[in-house]
C-alpha cells in the first residue's frame, strides 16, 4: 500500500514538473524579458501576443540547444497580433519562447484550429493574423490592400511543414493582386496596419 502510495505521489509530481503543452491555450504575462519554457514539440500552433511598452519587442522561438530559432515578432512600442511558430518544418523542436519587452506583455499559445476563419470572400483585419480556409480548387486570385508603414508580407501554406508560397512582400502602403495557389488552407499576414484580402 505504502508503495503504491509512493507511486502516485512520484507520478503527480512528475506531472506539475512537465511544462504545459503549446497546444493547450496556456497564457502567460509579464514585464520585460522573459523566457517560457514550454514542453518541447515540432508541431506547428499559434501564438497571440500583445505589447504595451514604447521600445523593441521582439519574440522568437528557441530549441532545446539555446539556439534561437524563428522570429516571431520584431516591433517598437504597442502591438498586437496572432503569429504562426513550427509553419515551415524547418526548424527543430522548440522548447522555449524568448520575449525582449521594456513594458507589459502577454502571450497565449492556441492550436491551429482556432486561426480566424476566411469565411467570407473579403477578410479585414489590422496587424499579423492568421487565418484558415477551406482548401482552394482551381484557378483563384486575391486581392491586397495595406495601409502601413512597415513590412506587409503574406504567405499561402497547401500544408505545414513546408514553406508557404509569397503572395505580397512590400514596404509600406500596398494594392495588388496574386494567384492564390490550389490547395491553400493556411494564410498569414504581416502587417503594422490596416489590410485587406478579397478572394475570387
Amino acid at each position: 500500500m505504502l508503495l503504491r502510495s509512493l507511486a502516485v505521489l512520484a507520478l503527480t509530481l512528475a506531472t506539475l514538473l512537465i511544462p504545459a503543452t503549446a497546444h493547450a491555450d496556456k497564457s502567460y504575462t509579464g514585464v520585460g524579458d522573459q523566457v517560457l519554457r514550454i514542453r518541447l514539440t515540432k508541431s506547428p500552433g499559434l501564438l497571440t501576443l500583445t505589447h504595451t511598452g514604447e521600445s523593441n519587442f521582439i519574440v522568437t522561438t528557441v530549441n532545446s540547444s539555446g539556439k534561437q530559432e524563428q522570429l516571431l515578432a520584431n516591433e517598437i512600442g504597442p502591438y498586437k497580433g496572432t503569429v504562426l511558430y513550427n509553419g515551415d518544418g524547418t526548424t527543430k523542436s522548440i522548447a522555449a519562447v524568448q520575449i525582449k519587452a521594456d513594458g507589459a506583455w502577454s502571450a497565449v499559445f492556441k492550436p491551429l484550429s482556432k486561426a480566424r476563419c476566411w469565411c467570407t470572400a473579403t477578410m479585414k483585419g489590422t496587424g499579423d493574423q492568421v487565418l484558415k480556409l477551406s482548401p482552394t480548387r482551381g484557378l483563384r486570385t486575391v486581392t491586397a490592400v495595406h495601409i502601413g508603414e512597415s513590412n506587409f508580407i503574406v504567405q499561402s501554406y497547401t500544408r505545414l511543414g513546408s514553406w508557404g508560397d509569397l503572395l505580397f512582400n512590400d514596404i509600406g502602403s500596398y494594392q495588388g493582386s496574386s494567384v492564390l495557389p490550389a490547395g491553400t488552407r493556411l494564410v498569414t499576414v504581416k502587417a503594422d496596419g490596416p489590410w485587406t484580402l478579397k478572394r475570387r
